[in-house]
């Protein structure tokens, strides 16, 4: 191993010249991408992002929509914004369910997505991720009325949606393919109304493949999640460590001319950084900078 003292006065400026290319490439990368954080955890990396000026997709879940102030949630977005991140939504997913056939389970879900839209009024995020509930485990046998409830409480959450300005995105989970997302969004033709690709879930979870994802929702595609895994589980995994194809998926994207938004949802401090370096030094990433 060669130390710094032993370097040649043109081997040091070649390493600095490395050094400040990589953090340039990690720089770009960062302006182009959101990163997923929950806002349980906001006050534990607020200065981090701050100082790194990452753009965040700030997630709710049932504390925050009973128990969170708005003023306290306003202040610190504001604060975020003000330091010039972007700011990205994820609305609450656990245990909801607006296509079930219980009517009291479908309201329940209801007004869950009602408050958090309440709350995204003193946010005033770009766009807005919610999750449809469909299990086929559970719903397949109904799918039919799973869709048509499911549209009668999207419909009206779509109109809030445009009265902000921010579109909603159905991100898949469970789904094993892309069917009930077309149709549920081809019922509600809105430009306010959209889908996420998550690259992980579809991997973990789906029987369907990525190339038949990204054909049947291309002309629907506003947001992407990004993290890999090895096709048994969605484990979060920086780019690389897993055996999703992104350099497929970002050619694809490429060749259809889509710059959807783009969250990588690291689980760990040390997955972001290596997920980073991972997405600069990948040439099929390049032309979404």
């Amino acid at each position: 191993m060669v130390s710094f003292t032993d370097e040649s006065g043109h081997e040091l400026e070649k390493r600095k010249a490395a050094e400040c290319s990589a953090t340039d490439k990690n720089r770009a990368v960062l302006d182009r991408v959101f990163v997923n954080m929950p806002w349980t955890y906001l006050h534990r990396y607020i200065d981090l992002i701050l100082e790194r000026r990452i753009n965040i997709e700030i997630g709710f879940g049932a504390d925050e929509l009973d128990n969170a102030p708005i003023s306290e949630i306003a202040a610190a977005l504001a604060r975020i914004r003000e330091g010039g991140c972007r700011i990205t939504a994820h609305g609450p997913f656990w245990d909801l369910c607006p296509g079930s056939i219980d009517p009291r389970i479908r309201e329940v879900s209801r007004s869950r997505i009602v408050r958090f839209f309440e709350i995204l009024e003193h946010v005033r995020p770009e766009q807005v991720v919610c999750h449809t509930g469909f299990d086929p485990r559970h719903h397949r046998s109904h799918r039919a009325a799973f869709i048509d409830n499911s549209v009668s409480v999207w419909a009206g959450i779509i109109e809030s949606a445009e009265r902000l300005g921010a579109p909603v995105v159905l991100e898949n989970v469970w789904e094993d393919d892309p069917a009930l997302h077309v149709e549920m969004l081809e019922r509600i033709a809105s430009p306010w109304f959209g889908f996420c690709l998550d690259t992980g879930h579809q991997h973990a979870f789906s029987k369907t493949k990525l190339d038949n994802w990204l054909e049947a929702t291309a002309h629907h595609l506003k947001e992407i999640h990004l993290h890999d895994n090895d096709g048994s589980f969605d484990y979060h995994l920086p780019f690389g460590q897993g055996s999703i194809d992104f350099d497929y998926l970002f050619g694809f994207l490429k060749t259809k001319d889509l710059k959807p938004v783009l969250t990588i949802e690291p689980h760990r401090e040390e997955h972001l950084y290596q997920s980073l370096d991972a997405l600069s030094n990948m040439d099929s990433f390049g032309w979404l900078l």
